[in-house]
């Protein structure tokens, strides 16, 4: 499963010092690449010796994802507009 190579959402239960301690997240729906796993908590949960990486990746269109999954060798969570969002997902 590909890492979570930075998380920028500070707000994110599972983030720690831009580091994701979710044990995998998921990304997307049909119609956007954002991070399903978000959770705007002031309590943290995850594994703090844990990365995340990507469990699932619902964002069909992306050249990254084959079958539902990710292939990229890394992925980076951050805010497109108001969205916190797969920076890394590129449309097919």
């Amino acid at each position: 499963m590909p890492i979570v190579n930075e998380c920028a959402v500070a707000d994110c239960a599972y983030n720690r010092d831009h580091t994701c301690h979710a044990l995998a997240i998921t990304i997307g729906d049909v119609d956007h690449a954002h991070c399903d796993t978000f959770l705007d908590s002031p309590s943290k949960g995850g594994d703090s010796a844990a990365t995340g990486h990507v469990g699932a990746c619902k964002a069909a269109e992306c050249r990254h994802n084959r079958q539902l999954e990710c292939h990229a060798p890394a992925i980076t969570v951050g805010y497109q507009e108001n969205n916190v969002d797969c920076l890394t997902y590129a449309p097919a």
